[in-house]
């Protein structure tokens, strides 16, 4: 209670106030003076403190209210901290403002060093693109199983490659998104050409049958999500299908008939580095994938979920009605 910590602020005041007051009372009665020339002034003094001691509450109560419209901020801005009241008070915001200091001057050194590691990454995908480029045309000269079975693992390569690059990209702001209309058929059918050979490696049936819907969204981060679970279902579809579609309520469906996810794991899917019990049991995952997927999803403003029925499959559904992005 605000009104508590006042009067314990003050209880040295009110301590040295009775203090005063019981001297004042026993040199009186010691002398015998007639009682009222006691209570009058005790009055007197007694109404003048309660005056004090109002004014004083309302002053640490707006000072209270204005330290906690501070403290609530969404960033400390050291320059609107109230003017001391006191020798005591602006000592600790001298201390405050020295620790401000220090910590907008870690702050700045923490950002150079991200942005240097995003850029070498960034720099680093790029010239790794190369090399992987020429290793696939030297592989696609030849149709041998050897070859097939390299260009499969070269096809994953790639995949991880572009993991890094949305990784880091992920704690950008806003200026690396486009967000426009776009073309949900012309996102879905990049995508599955992308993955036509590891579709057709590993048997499985795609179905798709077109949309002439649209979405607010990026292309390109759509794509890199689409993208991510569409490898899971290759993954984790040893036989069956892979059915992409658009519902009438704009959700995006990718839906399998794999082994399914376990209800213990559901709950931790999204979380970073959370393999669950097919990664670990498949050792093929980096706990990553779905991880990056609903933080994209929320960098765009949309919502992912999942359905999964152990031994049945798994359905994705990205929600793509447009909500507020996320601030990285």
């Amino acid at each position: 209670m605000l009104l508590w910590k006042y009067l314990c602020q003050c209880r040295r005041c009110l301590w040295g106030m009775g203090l005063c007051v019981g001297i004042y009372a026993v040199i009186f009665l010691m002398f015998r003076e007639p009682l009222e020339v006691i209570w009058y002034p005790a009055v007197l003094c007694l109404m003048a403190g309660i005056v004090l001691f109002v004014s004083g509450f309302l002053a640490f109560y707006k000072r209270h209210k204005e330290l906690s419209r501070i403290r609530d901020s969404i960033q400390l801005l050291w320059n609107d901290l109230p003017a001391p009241t006191d020798p005591k008070e602006e000592d600790y915001q001298q201390l405050l403002k020295a620790l401000g200091r220090l910590r907008d001057e870690e702050y700045g050194r923490w950002q150079t060093s991200q942005a240097e590691t995003a850029d070498y990454y960034a720099t680093w995908v790029h010239q790794i693109k190369a090399p992987i480029a020429v290793m696939r045309v030297i592989l696609q000269s030849e149709d041998t199983q050897a070859n097939q079975e390299l260009l499969s693992e070269l096809f994953r390569i790639e995949q991880y490659v572009e993991m890094v690059l949305y990784y880091v990209r992920l704690d950008e702001n806003a200026s690396d998104l486009v967000i426009e209309e776009c073309s949900l058929d012309k996102i879905i059918r990049q995508a599955i050409r992308k993955f036509a050979g590891q579709f057709i490696r590993s048997r499985i049936r795609l179905s798709y049958a077109g949309t002439d819907k649209t979405a607010l969204t990026d292309e390109k981060w759509l794509g890199f999500i689409l993208e991510q679970l569409l490898s899971n279902a290759i993954k984790y579809t040893e036989k069956g299908s892979v059915t992409i579609s658009v519902d009438d309520e704009n959700h995006l469906i990718v839906e399998d008939t794999g082994i399914g996810i376990a209800p213990e794991d559901m709950p931790r899917i999204f979380e970073k580095g959370f393999t669950g019990y097919n990664g670990r049991s498949e050792k093929k995952s980096t706990g990553l994938g779905l991880y990056l997927c609903r933080r994209s999803a929320g960098k765009l403003g949309h919502k992912i979920s999942v359905t999964s029925t152990v031994g049945k499959g798994s359905r994705f559904v990205i929600d793509l009605n447009h909500y507020d992005p996320q601030t990285e």
